[in-house]
């Protein structure tokens, strides 16, 4: 499998992601149903071209929004199984997919961050503008996703996941 990503996307986001999107390990997500029609992969797409969008806006570090964006679910289990630890998913899987970015793309403490604290209310308070960022992408995405409206590079078929 590999991503198809469209002309519409800016050049600029892509060449801060393109090592993530990539990567065999992370377009696994595609496998994952989330938020009842899209995939994991999807989501986090969205999350993270949302998040690079509102961090050049506010002038934060649109690097670390975007790459923290796309790997705030990087997570290769399904979420409607219960975690090893018996911890509530919405506790358990920022740990796990902060462990995982930081084991396989060596990402920043800043993006560790913004990923462990993305699930706020319901886990800490984040410490950083761009995690901020990053949690409020998730909501706005999120219920988007549940309302069955398609956003971001979801619409048009602007990323894609395709054969190999």
């Amino acid at each position: 499998m590999g991503i198809q990503v469209s002309e519409e996307v800016s050049q600029a986001y892509f060449e801060e992601v393109k090592h993530i999107l990539q990567n065999k390990q992370f377009i696994e997500l595609s496998k994952f149903v989330h938020h009842q029609w899209t995939n994991r992969l999807m989501h986090s797409v969205n999350v993270s071209y949302l998040s690079w969008h509102l961090a050049k806006k506010l002038g934060c570090d649109a690097t670390v929004a975007a790459r923290a964006g796309l790997l705030h679910d990087f997570c290769l289990y399904d979420f409607k199984e219960g975690t090893p630890t018996g911890e509530h998913q919405a506790f358990y899987h920022p740990k796990v997919a902060a462990e995982n970015s930081y084991e396989v793309f060596q990402i920043s403490e800043k993006e560790w961050d913004a990923i462990r604290t993305h699930m706020f209310p319901l886990g800490p308070i984040p410490n950083n503008k761009e995690g901020w960022i990053i949690t409020v992408a998730d909501k706005i995405c999120a219920v988007m996703e549940l309302c069955h409206i398609a956003i971001a590079l979801a619409r048009k078929n602007r990323v894609m996941v395709v054969p190999a």
